[in-house]
């Protein structure tokens, strides 16, 4: 059985593909995805910004949000847009029909080294995010003198399970793991027979490392927290027991 524990709907789209390809797929996701507390300043904040200045999208979550509050989103020109990965960055242009631009390395990391090859000195900086995540982003740009401010779009809050409820033939479990976040929660209902035993697929070599001080053995990493990657990963790498 595979578990994807990303939130709705990209947690459901996700699941829906492994079922649709005779995959058994559960959606377990560990948070819930509501309303951020800056999101109506969203348009405000965007009219203020100047030529030259940077628009940052986290993650898909971003979009969906945006979607939900707004119909209709007016984006300043002559300004760059940057996302974080590629599906953020696709959702993101689907909706604002921008150009938005994004890592090889699809993490805070990957953008840091992108945005090197232009000065942020002084240019404003929005970054649109949830409400807990890392200050890596916020912090180096920070330090590189650009003014930036971070805009919640959207707000997390942990769903909670009965602690048994991955205690059923762990040796067939696949859990799909897209953020740091989601593997801490996922120590709540795992045991060392599930480390020893289950597979972890996890999307960042953050993640990956996290796992791996936990005491994960089975654990793949893919260079992409897009869907479709990761349903192509796990056709490729994992067996049709699972």
């Amino acid at each position: 059985m595979i578990f994807v524990t990303r939130p709705s709907p990209e947690g459901e789209k996700l699941s829906e593909l492994f079922n649709q390809a005779n995959l058994p797929a559960q959606h377990l996701p560990f948070f819930k995805i509501s309303q951020g507390r800056d999101i109506l300043q969203l348009q405000h904040q965007l009219n203020q910004l100047l030529p030259q200045d940077i628009v940052i999208v986290v993650s898909p979550q971003v979009t969906h949000a945006i979607n939900q509050c707004f119909t209709h989103l007016t984006l300043p020109k002559n300004i760059s847009y940057f996302a974080i990965g590629k599906k953020s960055a696709q959702l993101f242009k689907q909706f604002t029909e921008v150009e938005v631009n994004y890592p090889d390395r699809e993490d805070s990391e990957g953008l840091l080294v992108l945005l090197q090859q232009q000065s942020v000195k002084q240019r404003n900086i929005l970054i649109l995010c949830g409400n807990s995540g890392r200050p890596l982003l916020a912090q180096t740009l920070r330090s590189r003198q650009a003014k930036v401010k971070l805009i919640e779009c959207y707000s997390r809050s942990p769903i909670t399970y009965q602690p048994d409820i991955l205690s059923e033939h762990i040796s067939q479990q696949l859990i799909i793991i897209t953020s740091i976040e989601h593997l801490n929660q996922l120590e709540s209902y795992s045991s060392d027979e599930h480390k020893k035993q289950s597979y972890l697929l996890v999307t960042s070599q953050r993640i990956f490392t996290k796992a791996k001080e936990l005491t994960w053995q089975n654990v793949l990493l893919v260079k992409s927290a897009d869907n479709q990657t990761i349903f192509n990963a796990v056709k490729q790498h994992f067996p049709a027991s699972l």
